[in-house]
């Protein structure tokens, strides 16, 4: 208990970035009401200190579970934290925390400490071994990624520079069923190399209405977005990009096309009007 604490305080003032990512778990432990389960589930998100489940059993906070990843068989214990909440039917989405500082390792994602700043992290994956890891980028490295696909990178693992792509695996996490039409095929928005691409970034609309989204996918004219907030069709709206090597946030401007409801929250789809910086 004294080692999770010490390893809690030297992590409460910087947080590492969260990953919308549906990982399968399995997940024992005992419900609120005494009685134990084991749940087969997925994640909605996770990070280095823990993770966002989605759960039947209802949990009480500071309760003891363990987390089986099912793609790597790692299995780790983790604490239910305050915030459960019921998300649709009997089903809630329950916050836990990892009980020691290794447990990160289950996830199978290299985190890097979080900038002081804001800047946009990608989930990128080794060609070669496949290693994962969350990313800041720089403007070069972002206009590589839109134009070839690729960028050059160092793999731990590999213990050498390799070429790394957007990893696919947090797409997954918003199948969805479109409910609104998107743009047409042929259509600007749709002529542009589209670059499967989970980055957090900054946006707003013109009412007002503001959120640090992560991307599906990007684009040279565009990109999409989750996001619970209210943004709808037709709104104006601005996205701050502030690469690891700029001073000043990139900005872009754009009108919402399209957008369709995922299991994490809706999809919208941003075409660019133009962008500066």
């Amino acid at each position: 208990m004294a080692e999770y604490q010490d390893f809690a305080r030297r992590l409460g003032r910087r947080r590492s970035d969260r990953i919308l990512w549906p990982v399968p778990i399995q997940v024992t432990g005992t419900d609120s009401e005494g009685l134990a389960f084991v749940e087969e589930t997925v994640t909605v998100s996770v990070n280095q200190q823990g993770a966002r489940i989605s759960l039947t059993h209802p949990l009480s906070p500071g309760t003891l579970i363990l987390i089986r990843n099912q793609t790597n068989g790692i299995e780790e214990g983790f604490r239910v934290i305050p915030g459960g909440k019921q998300v649709f039917g009997d089903r809630w989405e329950w916050r836990v925390e990892a009980t020691k500082p290794e447990s990160s390792k289950i996830w199978g994602i290299e985190f890097n400490p979080p900038a002081e700043d804001t800047k946009p992290k990608v989930l990128i994956e080794c060609d070669t071994c496949k290693n994962m890891a969350y990313s800041v980028l720089t403007s070069m490295e972002y206009g590589l990624l839109l134009t070839l696909g690729v960028i050059s990178h160092h793999c731990s693992r590999c213990e050498q520079t390799t070429r790394w792509k957007p990893s696919t695996e947090p797409q997954a996490a918003v199948g969805a069923t479109r409910t609104s039409k998107p743009a047409p095929p042929g259509s600007q928005a749709r002529k542009a190399r589209r670059v499967d691409l989970a980055m957090r970034v900054c946006i707003r609309n013109h009412r007002g209405i503001e959120d640090t989204v992560q991307t599906r996918d990007v684009s040279k004219t565009g990109l999409c977005f989750v996001s619970s907030l209210d943004f709808q069709v037709g709104d104006a709206v601005v996205i701050d990009i502030p690469f690891a090597d700029r001073q000043a946030p990139r900005e872009a401007k754009g009108i919402i096309l399209w957008s369709i409801q995922g299991s994490l929250g809706r999809i919208h789809g941003v075409n660019y009007d133009e962008v500066s910086g």
